[in-house]
């Protein structure tokens, strides 16, 4: 069962297939600047919403096809290369903004004899990229809603 994808990170549940978001957390807040007045009290003031943040744990095991080395390689990659691309679990964005890998950890990481993961969990960190900001539209954002567009009129990649 298709549950969605973040870039070409594909989450779903099969009866050889496991991939899924696991201790979901999601963040936000709101953020105010404080004047401070003589012989009074401080005055807030909201300035508005910060950046949201989304972490998750991905258990990743050769057992169930995950092949952990291969997500975990294109993990690294988007967040070496700083590609942002909407979240979408349950065929629905989870907001109207894009995201960025922040932040990879791995551990857990079980080897066979040969030096190969075959289970690892990795701890995968968000943050929200407001798409409205057209003074930095990337050549990688651009691929990201190109990619969209394909998704979304030719289907979701056989799972």
């Amino acid at each position: 069962m298709y549950i969605g994808y973040f870039g070409t990170v594909i989450f779903g549940v099969a009866e050889h297939y496991l991939v899924t978001p696991d201790e979901v957390e999601r963040s936000g807040q709101a953020r105010w600047q404080t004047h401070d007045t003589i012989m009074k009290k401080p005055v807030p003031q909201f300035i508005g919403p910060s950046q949201e943040s989304i972490s998750f744990k991905m258990h990743l095991m050769t057992l169930y096809n995950a092949m952990p080395e291969q997500q975990l390689k294109k993990l690294r990659e988007m967040r070496d290369t700083g590609i942002v691309c909407p979240l979408i679990i349950g065929g629905v964005p989870v907001s109207q903004n894009y995201w960025y890998l922040e932040n990879l950890s791995e551990s857990d990481s079980i080897y066979n004899a040969y030096g190969k993961i075959i289970a690892v969990t990795a701890n995968v960190q968000l943050k929200e990229y407001d798409t409205t900001n057209t003074d930095e539209e990337s050549m990688v954002n651009k691929v990201g809603k190109a990619y969209n567009v394909l998704t979304t009129l030719f289907g979701r990649g056989g799972l």
